[in-house]
């Protein structure tokens, strides 16, 4: 069995997007194969998939069923490379909207629309060390505010707070900035990324939620590249698009 796999990279994430028609109970073979291949350096992957419902161009369906900002607009970057249109919409697994994508062709762009944080507590190891807690559908992250990355405090936070959430990030960050480290339990890792969409969304929401209403743009600067947050606001209401440059390998193929 073959499959078709485009690497498309978004500030430093790579993700490995396999294309429609992959047999669903070939999934969990395919991933060990994509990230255990040292020429792909993929970072995660998703699948194409039927759209479940109309009026979307495609959908894509993360390894471990979540949201994925950077795999979204990477998505939809190709989707409109492809066809040679400006905008789509699409469909993701993590989320039950429909995502518009804008992209320029020209510039190697794509800014993807987000769904929104739905909740925020604070949370941490103990009443000394409470940092914010940011929840939607199909993302989690902790915050941690004008504070330099320290593997000590990210160790802590995973221990006091990751347990329940399969996808959970923790980002350190200001308005010009943020260093992502991500957890998993599906098998225990912690990775520092090389950028997070919705760890960035998460961060500029809350910078923004002392700001007056209108649009505020944060430029920030992570690991692997750099990602554009807009956020607009609106009588305590919220909307907001994560985007950045945009780079297609050509397709491969892959035997299983």
């Amino acid at each position: 069995m073959k499959m078709t796999v485009n690497i498309v990279e978004t500030a430093g994430s790579r993700t490995a997007i396999v294309r429609q028609g992959f047999p669903k109970q070939k999934r969990r073979e395919a991933v060990e194969k994509i990230m255990a291949d040292p020429d792909l350096r993929a970072g995660q992957v998703g699948f194409e998939s039927r759209p479940l419902h109309g009026g979307v161009l495609g959908r894509i369906e993360m390894a471990g069923g979540e949201f994925c900002a950077n795999a979204v607009r990477a998505y939809g970057y190709l989707l409109c490379k492809e066809r040679e249109i400006d905008h789509c919409k699409v469909e993701s697994s993590g989320t039950r909207e429909q995502l518009e994508i804008i992209c320029d062709l020209e510039r190697s762009t794509s800014a993807a629309q987000m769904p929104m944080p739905e909740n925020m507590e604070m949370a941490g190891p103990d009443a000394d060390h409470l940092y914010p807690l940011v929840t939607a559908r199909g993302y989690s992250h902790v915050l941690c505010p004008d504070t330099g990355a320290d593997e000590e405090t990210v160790k802590k936070l995973f221990e006091c707070v990751g347990a329940p959430y399969g996808f959970f990030g923790i980002h350190f960050f200001d308005e010009e900035s943020l260093t992502p480290y991500v957890y998993s339990v599906h098998d225990g890792s912690v990775t520092k990324f090389p950028s997070c969409g919705t760890g960035s969304l998460a961060a500029a929401w809350y910078m923004s939620r002392n700001k007056p209403d209108g649009f505020h743009v944060f430029t920030l600067q992570e690991p692997g590249g750099e990602l554009i947050v807009r956020i607009a606001k609106r009588q305590g209401r919220f909307a907001g698009t994560v985007g950045g440059t945009v780079t297609v390998e050509d397709p491969k193929e892959l035997g299983l």
